[in-house]
């Protein structure tokens, strides 16, 4: 198994694609450390333990840097180590009855917006280099979104929410050139809209029929794609066999967008 013997912290995972990625890793051997903000049911450590797994669940703020560094000190409990990150948390807010816009967004949803997909990603990222560096080893996997490559008005998006992951893109850059050095590889994977919950099948649900068949047309594959496709990207960019590969935004869009 591609993991066996390490450990895996993987944010956002109370549900949707995070749960699918703690499910995965898990599969292959790993060790989940698996999180959620407060108040959020953490429904996979129960899933992952029945089926012989070996996961914590934890709920922490994620843009409180004390509160993060508290999170990497209870997952290195054990073994000591935490040798891959996903940063996964974060998320949209716009729906399609109500288009974000430069007008329409507000100060407090602008902070909040980036705060829990930029903001998220740093704090997490400088926590777990501080043992990665000591290891000289670490695989970190932050989720940015097509809305920082493309502007479509087929699929609405705020501004806030566009800002915050075409920064993620610029901070998987910095800190790979920075880590590197410790063994360290920091990629990145931008995906396009995936139905990974209740939450994104209902906004697909309210999108309007042309707005579903434009979005479509400009995919290359015509389609939507399957959650278990993005999982197989995190989890080669975690893995050894992507052990040259760093400071890299891997697009898995369908051909949307083609760089």
């Amino acid at each position: 198994m591609r993991f066996e013997g390490k450990t895996a912290l993987i944010t956002g995972a109370g549900g949707g694609l995070g749960a699918l990625y703690a499910k995965s890793f898990s599969r292959e051997g790993a060790r989940i450390v698996a999180v959620d903000r407060p108040g959020v049911e953490i429904g996979v450590t129960a899933e992952i333990r029945s089926a012989g797994g070996d996961c914590l669940g934890l709920a922490v703020d994620l843009t409180d840097d004390t509160a993060v560094e508290s999170m990497v000190a209870a997952a290195m409990k054990g073994s000591g180590r935490i040798e891959i990150l996903v940063n996964n948390a974060g998320g949209g807010s716009s729906t399609p009855e109500n288009a974000g816009s430069i007008a329409e967004e507000t100060a407090s949803s602008w902070d909040a917006l980036v705060d829990s997909n930029l903001k998220t990603t740093f704090l997490c990222i400088r926590a777990v280099s501080v043992p990665m560096k000591e290891q000289r080893y670490g695989k970190v996997v932050n989720i940015a979104s097509r809305a920082a490559r493309v502007i479509d008005p087929a699929v609405h998006q705020s501004p806030a929410y566009a800002a915050a992951k075409t920064g993620v893109l610029s901070l998987t850059r910095f800190a790979a050139r920075e880590l590197g050095p410790y063994g360290i590889n920091i990629n990145c994977m931008v995906p396009s809209l995936a139905i990974s919950g209740p939450v994104l099948q209902a906004y697909w649900d309210a999108t309007p029929e042309e707005g579903k068949r434009q979005y479509l047309r400009s995919v290359a594959l015509g389609r939507l794609p399957r959650n278990e496709e993005l999982a197989s990207v995190v989890m080669f960019l975690a893995s050894e066999e992507a052990g040259y590969i760093t400071g890299v935004a891997l697009d898995v869009n369908g051909g949307s967008y083609m760089s």
